[in-house]
């Protein structure tokens, strides 16, 4: 313990072992205030350290105040959470009404099973299994075969082709569109 706080404690020995008298004498500004009263105690000194020590013992409360206060609303939003879901959970997590206990969500089919259904190809030619319908595909113009590739193997869109092949989504819905209604054509003549 320096001379200050011990002579500071000798003249108030009640505030010793006090944390927040501590505190208040280990700041640079307070001890200043504290030699200042200890060289010419007077009232004026006196109060104006008072005032000091009043505005850090605030500080002090405010903040242990503000740290409860967040401490318990925290514990309070996770009742009211808590409590909610189990009251409200979600369509998925609730029971199924088979009696076997499972929720919703383990009778939902895995989607990775079957993301598409010509992933093992990289051409419509390789998908198709009718004769007819893969003449009138391979009588297409390269391009409109590409562009049907793209969007029936690939699934991209005609915006995703647009940008792939540099040319606007309007030209490749038109090729498109003019690639199915080639197909269709061909077909109902064939029936």
């Amino acid at each position: 313990m320096d001379t200050l706080m011990t002579r500071f404690y000798e003249h108030y020995p009640h505030l010793k072992h006090n944390k927040a008298v501590d505190t208040f004498i280990s700041k640079q500004e307070n001890r200043s205030l504290i030699e200042q009263f200890l060289k010419e105690p007077n009232a004026e000194r006196e109060h104006e350290l008072n005032e000091a020590f009043k505005s850090h013992y605030f500080d002090i409360r405010f903040t242990a105040y503000v740290s409860s206060s967040l401490y318990f609303h925290s514990v309070n939003f996770d009742k009211k959470h808590r409590t909610y879901s189990e009251r409200h959970p979600l369509t998925l997590d609730k029971k199924a009404d088979q009696g076997d206990g499972q929720a919703f969500i383990d009778l939902v089919p895995d989607q990775s099973d079957s993301l598409s259904p010509f992933m093992n190809f990289s051409t419509l030619a390789e998908c198709l299994e009718d004769d007819d319908l893969l003449a009138g595909y391979r009588t297409l113009t390269e391009r409109q075969q590409r562009i049907l590739d793209l969007a029936y193997v690939l699934e991209w869109s005609d915006t995703e082709i647009a940008r792939s092949m540099g040319v606007s989504q309007q030209a490749i819905s038109k090729s498109h569109r003019k690639a199915l209604n080639a197909l269709r054509t061909l077909l109902q003549k064939k029936e």
